[in-house]
């Protein structure tokens, strides 16, 4: 004989509920995507506070210099500042303060300039790179990732770890 779907206990107790146990052989349920909704950009802070009126403002791919060509001369000056052969304020401008003071306090930290293996770089939503690059050093492959958001009509590097 099949129970209810409701029991009672005693007379004070609350009315106790069964649910089915979900089948999970089941073909998935259709999900509705709706066409207006799309990830954006909001810029690394970092933990700094901006007054609205002065923080940093998603830029469109439209506005920014070209990916390619600017992520591979960022990587050439960011190994050249690490092995002591560029002054950091190079990068002053295109790099967040927080990764500014990141690098500069790994100036030296490599002896000899690596090869570049490869580079990979990837969008993960609009205005915003992330770079894998391999880098052959003598004996050692080392990888070097670093994060571009396109803020203020320039690319700006807020992620920067030599691995």
């Amino acid at each position: 004989m099949a129970e209810p779907a409701t029991q009672s206990r005693t007379d004070a107790s609350p009315m106790i509920m069964r649910q089915e146990s979900f089948n999970f052989f089941q073909p998935p349920m259709p999900t509705q995507i709706e066409r207006g909704s799309k990830l954006y950009l909001v810029p690394t802070t970092h933990g700094e506070v901006f007054d609205p009126d002065f923080a940093p403002e998603p830029s469109p791919l439209s506005d920014l210099p070209e990916i390619e060509r600017w992520t591979v001369t960022y990587l050439i000056t960011s190994l050249e500042i690490l092995a002591k052969r560029r002054p950091i304020q190079q990068i002053a401008r295109s790099t967040h303060r927080f990764t500014y003071n990141s690098i500069s306090s790994r100036i030296g930290s490599i002896r000899e300039l690596p090869r570049i293996r490869s580079i990979h770089r990837n969008q993960p939503i609009e205005g915003v790179i992330e770079m894998t690059t391999l880098l052959n050093f003598k004996e050692r492959t080392r990888a070097l990732v670093m994060r571009f958001e396109g803020v203020d009509r320039k690319w700006l590097c807020t992620e920067f770890e030599l691995l």
